[in-house]
């Protein structure tokens, strides 16, 4: 998964496509995993709800054809932080058998929703555990353990929809995502290669391989939550492009959220990579 700020589950969706955050340098991935033969990716992005710059990206990644280890730092802007702050660190490690995500840990640190939260999830037999919630959440309906089955975390479903991508040059699939407290589904549809939009604060390049997405968090509300909105699925697009030896990135993600509207995660300049 794939992160509050802008409602919990909405910025949860945009971290589905590549994560958020700012920082002064770069959050480093998980150095055991593919270090000897995978450069670490670095990235950054905006996020804008409309015209509005609320958030900042900085995530980084190693990727391999056999295992991934992402981590990301999400933090609001300035301005938009006097009135929701987010500050959150997020890593990841797993790896793939074929085009199947085999997550191993998921890991989350950091301010969110009026208080500093830290989680963890370990997989066992394709389950993810939480072993970590702190503080507890009480006032959720529970996912029960086989609900949960099959599920991943939202950097993990990035690396396997990027992993898909760089493979096939197509992005297709359905995939279950929990987080630690709310599950949703996610369905993903190649739509092939596509001029880019030219809208929008930031442009970055001319064309890219289109994937459309539809998620719909399906269990974990509040018990005193209005589900008729939560309840609706939340379509979105995003672009992957090659860049240089960064080969394929993801250069541009759009969410319509039923009460913000348009969001629109865009890179911010050239990806960097490292040894």
């Amino acid at each position: 998964m794939l992160f509050p700020g802008l409602k919990f589950f909405a910025v949860r969706r945009i971290a589905c496509a590549l994560g958020i955050g700012i920082v002064t340098a770069v959050v480093p991935a998980s150095q055991s995993y593919g270090q000897s033969t995978s450069p670490q990716t670095a990235v950054r992005y905006r996020v804008f709800v409309h015209s509005l710059h609320v958030m900042d990206i900085q995530a980084s990644y190693r990727l391999s054809d056999q295992q991934y280890g992402v981590a990301a730092h999400v933090k609001t802007t300035p301005l938009f932080g006097l009135f929701m702050k987010t500050d959150l660190s997020m890593q990841a490690q797993g790896r793939f058998e074929g085009q199947e995500i085999n997550p191993d840990h998921f890991e989350t640190e950091g301010w969110s929703r009026r208080q500093q939260r830290h989680a963890r999830i370990v997989y066992k037999d394709q389950t993810p555990d939480v072993t970590l919630l702190d503080p507890p959440e009480t006032d959720r309906e529970p996912v029960t353990q086989e609900e949960r089955k099959g599920a991943v975390d939202v950097l993990s479903m990035l690396m396997g929809l990027l992993h898909q991508a760089r493979l096939t040059q197509t992005c297709q699939g359905q995939e279950k995502i929990f987080d630690g407290l709310r599950l949703t589904t996610l369905s993903i549809q190649s739509v092939g290669e596509q001029k880019l939009p030219s809208s929008g604060p930031l442009d970055w390049g001319e064309a890219g391989l289109r994937c459309n997405f539809v998620g719909q968090q399906i269990k974990g509300f509040k018990f005193t939550s209005d589900k008729s909105k939560l309840h609706n699925p939340q379509p979105g697009r995003v672009w992957f492009e090659k860049i240089g030896a960064a080969g394929l990135v993801a250069v541009r993600i759009e969410l319509d959220h039923p009460k913000l509207g348009r969001i629109s995660v865009l890179l911010d300049g050239a990806p960097n990579q490292y040894p």
